[in-house]
């Protein structure tokens, strides 16, 4: 059996208010079901990339936002094998705290953006992984 491997790398980013940038999902053809839902900085990670080159460039090709790469954290990570699919998904959830409330310019695949409470993320409908990093996050104490 041939398994494809990929990594994705999302990042929580909170500001000086302890607000999280949330991103909305834009018109989704490929996967309708993701459209106009909540989404957290983030992508794929390109080949030759680390992941956390990867989230460091989704940010800024996502939000318009540039950090650099020591302000990023690792707090959870999983791999999940997709049978269907004959995939092995990494999965990275970074923290990036910063003490400003940048201007935020979305990108073609987002819709709009919302800095809102931490506290909100315990409500927010986040697909199962990062439901379960966000979850992870708050018990710890990360956020």
């Amino acid at each position: 059996m041939n398994v494809s491997l990929e990594s994705v790398a999302k990042t929580l980013l909170i500001n000086e208010k302890n607000e999280v940038l949330v991103l909305t999902i834009g018109e989704y053809k490929a996967h309708p079901e993701k459209s106009f839902t909540p989404d957290l900085p983030g992508g794929r990670v390109d080949p030759g990339e680390t992941s956390l080159v990867a989230a460091r460039r989704e940010m800024n090709e996502e939000a318009g936002i540039e950090l650099a790469e020591g302000q990023f954290t690792l707090a959870y990570t999983k791999t999940e094998f997709y049978p269907k699919e004959h995939k092995s998904v990494s999965k990275f959830l970074y923290i990036a705290r910063i003490d400003t409330t940048p201007e935020v310019t979305v990108s073609w695949e987002h819709a709009s953006y919302e800095w809102m409470p931490v506290e909100n993320l315990k409500s927010l409908q986040l697909r199962s992984f990062y439901r379960e990093a966000v979850d992870y996050c708050f018990e710890t104490g990360l956020v």
